[in-house]
């Protein structure tokens, strides 16, 4: 299906705790949700909002077909729409991403009204035969998942987040918690884009020509860009900056130097602060898959 199929879809345009009328796909032509699947909150809809939803116009309900000798049949029941969906599974297996142990997984009861996602630790995987992953939570609590139960994972592997279904073949506490989980032979698999924001409230330290570590805020961010907040900043357009900033991805605490470039500024109101618009200078791959981790991290959660 080629991008020119798809038309933007609004998000007045779906109903909290209703089934989907048509399959919803991202810009990439990558399928966010199947026809017929439920958006359970307001929070999953807004997320979905933020990747950029589409639908394809080109399909339509199924005609119900008139009375023998062209007699027209009135029916208060409205006609059900039939839609083909996109296969969104692929051909790359889970071994193919060499994902490391100790990797960060995002995982969710797949009947979860509430939509509640934990985060866990990878510990490995047999190909073809199961993934193990930690029983313990961020806090350290063991998860009250039960045998037989079945979860929808996410994790990142490079510039591709990549989500499967798993049932709980076995719940192990010897000799520490850990799940046993069935190999999933069909994985969805997207590429996280540059234009993806999240919105945050972290404290940077900001140093350039003529600026000593000076402290600010960054209220959005991006794996190309962020916005930055401060009283006392007094940046120009077009200068080279220095961002000095602690992230908390993949479990792991990341102290990082980030150059950018100012590209806009505004003030703020209220408060009369003003904000700048920057654009991050290329990052190294490993600061990249930081950033990365942590955008994705912060959209689940």
């Amino acid at each position: 299906m080629a991008q020119s199929d798809l038309v933007p879809l609004r998000q007045q345009e779906l109903v909290v705790g209703e089934p989907t009328p048509y399959a919803i796909f991202d810009a990439d032509n990558q399928l966010l949700l199947s026809a017929g699947q439920i958006i359970h909150t307001e929070k999953q809809l807004e997320t979905l909002n933020k990747l950029g939803m589409f639908r394809n116009p080109a399909w339509r309900g199924v005609r119900v077909a008139g009375a023998v000798g062209g007699a027209r049949v009135r029916s208060n029941t409205p006609p059900v729409e039939r839609v083909i969906a996109k296969p969104a599974s692929s051909k790359r297996h889970l071994a193919q991403f060499k994902l490391p142990p100790g990797s960060a997984l995002h995982i969710q009861l797949s009947v979860d009204p509430l939509n509640h996602s934990e985060s866990v630790k990878l510990i490995g995987w047999v190909d073809k035969m199961g993934v193990l992953i930690s029983a313990l939570n961020a806090h350290g609590a063991v998860l009250p998942y039960r045998e037989g139960q079945s979860i929808k994972a996410k994790t990142i592997a490079g510039k591709d987040v990549i989500s499967f279904d798993a049932v709980i073949e076995k719940v192990c506490f010897s000799p520490f918690p850990y799940l046993h989980l069935s190999w999933p032979d069909t994985l969805q698999i997207r590429q996280l884009r540059n234009s993806l924001r999240v919105s945050t409230h972290l404290i940077a330290s900001i140093s350039g020509d003529g600026i000593h570590s000076t402290p600010a805020k960054i209220t959005n961010l991006s794996a190309s860009g962020a916005m930055l907040e401060g009283s006392n900043l007094q940046l120009a357009t077009d200068q080279e900056i220095s961002m000095a900033l602690r992230l908390h991805a993949a479990g792991i605490d990341h102290t990082m130097s980030i150059r950018a470039i100012v590209k806009n500024q505004k003030t703020e109101v209220p408060n009369n602060s003003i904000q700048y618009g920057l654009e991050f200078i290329p990052l190294a791959t490993a600061e990249r898959l930081v950033l990365e981790h942590y955008i994705f991290s912060t959209i689940l959660e």
